[in-house]
């Protein structure tokens, strides 16, 4: 029989601030913070309470109530023991089985989480008498967790599982500067659901990936604080990576109904904030994907699918540059993204336009100041004129290309840029290629989707800008831009 009752609010009513106790004394604690929390209603209850000679304390057959019984949590046992090194330090360890019940007056039946776990640890800072710490920690390890829900005759949730395996999460906040530090790594993880929204979305899916490990840092600052980052006064990053990874998922309700199963090879993805730059990286292998049903608002497709070779994408920009120019850079790729011919055939059953893939290439560079005056940016964007936000000196398109069916286009070039004008205004050239569009063009045309009219007005406005080039179906193109305007191949442009 249970020997005691304490009110709590919630179970994490335990980590919230309360007078300081004896150092690491935690049944005095504990006993303080539910004497907190009385008032409020929730309640406690445990058989047994062992103390250890190292000031350790269990709770056996532990029973965790919110109040009107939002939230319940039960478990066979919970430990705390204090650090004999590092005040106000405690880990906590668990039972291998929990369970968090959820009643919530929108679900018409309560919600079970079963919690299972092999060795799972949870090290706290700031409990005791370490509340006052400048840097507060917490981490969570464990040689596996899994959450599997028991939905019941819950109607919305009708399956849940979670599985990671040697998962790790260490968290930090400076208690002075807000600087908020996450990282963590799982190397296996799998998972299944089952549900339906408050819209009547019924989603179900599964899968898992390996080998996810991810670090962030940021200072949780104000709103008014957020241009710091652009000026440089505070930094943030995130980055993660990915091992290959599989899944299937749908979606229906009333106007579509989709389904669809893949794989992913790894992906890396890096985002920073630091010393007024912000730059992106993304880097993505194989992927592959098969849908076998895609129905939107009544109009079925039949099953497809979507390959892809890999994806790259690299972004660094300048936000605070100290009066001085400073390199911008944006480079994006798509390496062989394609479609499958059962997909295609709905367009183009004789095949007459080629089932190429599509590539891509975007790489562009440019010389750019910050004139922002970060303490009050508004006062340049208010204002309409650019040169209060900032200043190209020149830019580079190194390569921009793009394929697909037979098409290819191919662009490169560069240009000063002057500033005195009032806006900027490009002195440079730049040559476009075009290869196979005459070929497409008598494709569509072939395939009804083109009036062959618009096709030779097409291909004549093309020729009074373009000159054949080398190979047979290729047309090229000089752009020139100049104070005297903008011409292609010496053809003044029409606008």
């Amino acid at each position: 029989m249970k020997t005691k009752i304490i009110a709590l609010s919630t179970a994490l009513v335990i980590g919230a601030s309360s007078s300081v106790m004896a150092q690491d004394d935690l049944v005095g604690f504990f006993d303080g913070v539910s004497g907190m929390a009385t008032e409020m209603g929730g309640i406690i209850s445990f058989s047994e309470r062992n103390i250890g000679a190292d000031n350790s304390v269990e709770y056996t057959d532990l029973f965790i109530s919110a109040p009107d019984g939002e939230v319940v949590i039960a478990a066979d046992w919970l430990k705390a023991v204090p650090s004999a090194t590092m005040p106000g330090q405690v880990t906590f360890t668990l039972s291998p089985i929990a369970t968090v019940t959820i009643n919530d007056s929108d679900f018409p039946a309560p919600l079970i989480l079963n919690i299972a776990n092999s060795g799972l640890t949870i090290i706290a800072d700031g409990l005791s008498s370490g509340q006052n710490a400048e840097v507060l920690n917490y981490s969570v390890q464990a040689d596996s967790l899994s959450i599997t829900a028991d939905a019941g005759d819950n109607p919305f949730l009708r399956a849940f599982d979670l599985t990671l395996e040697n998962f790790a999460q260490d968290f930090s906040i400076s208690m002075a500067t807000m600087l908020i530090a996450n990282s963590g790594s799982i190397d296996t993880a799998s998972y299944t659901y089952d549900f339906t929204s408050p819209e009547q979305i019924i989603s179900k899916g599964s899968g898992g990936f390996i080998d996810l490990e991810y670090a962030l840092s940021f200072f949780a600052v104000g709103e008014d604080r957020i241009p710091e980052y652009f000026s440089g006064a505070l930094n943030a990053f995130f980055e993660l990576s990915m091992g290959p990874s599989t899944g299937s998922s749908s979606m229906s309700d009333r106007s579509m109904d989709i389904a669809y199963s893949g794989s992913a090879d790894t992906a890396t993805i890096e985002a920073r904030m630091e010393n007024g730059r912000l730059t992106v990286g993304q880097v993505s292998g194989v992927a592959e994907y098969s849908f076998t049903r895609f129905n939107i608002e009544g109009m079925p497709i039949p099953p497809f699918d979507l390959t892809i070779d890999g994806s790259e994408l690299a972004i660094s920009l300048p936000f605070s540059t100290g009066g001085a120019f400073e390199e911008a850079k944006v480079y994006a790729s798509l390496t062989n993204l394609a479609v499958s011919e059962s997909l295609m055939s709905i367009f183009d059953p004789s095949q007459v336009i080629s089932r190429d893939p599509i590539n891509m290439v975007i790489d562009v560079t440019a010389n750019v100041k910050s004139t922002i005056d970060w303490s009050d940016p508004d006062a340049a964007f208010d204002s309409g004129n650019p040169a209060d936000i900032g200043e190209i000196q020149d830019i580079s398109i190194n390569e921009l290309s793009l394929s697909a069916a037979g098409v290819s286009l191919m662009a490169n070039g560069s240009a000063l840029i002057d500033n005195s004008m009032g806006f900027p205004f490009p002195t440079g050239s730049v040559t476009v290629t075009l290869s196979g569009i005459q070929a497409v063009a008598n494709g569509l045309v072939e395939l009804g989707l083109i009036p062959a009219e618009q096709v030779g007005m097409g291909m004549g406005l093309m020729m009074a800008f373009a000159r054949p080039g080398d190979a047979e179906d290729e047309f090229v193109s000089e752009i020139e831009f100049s104070p005297q305007g903008i011409t292609a191949n010496g053809a003044p442009l029409p606008f």
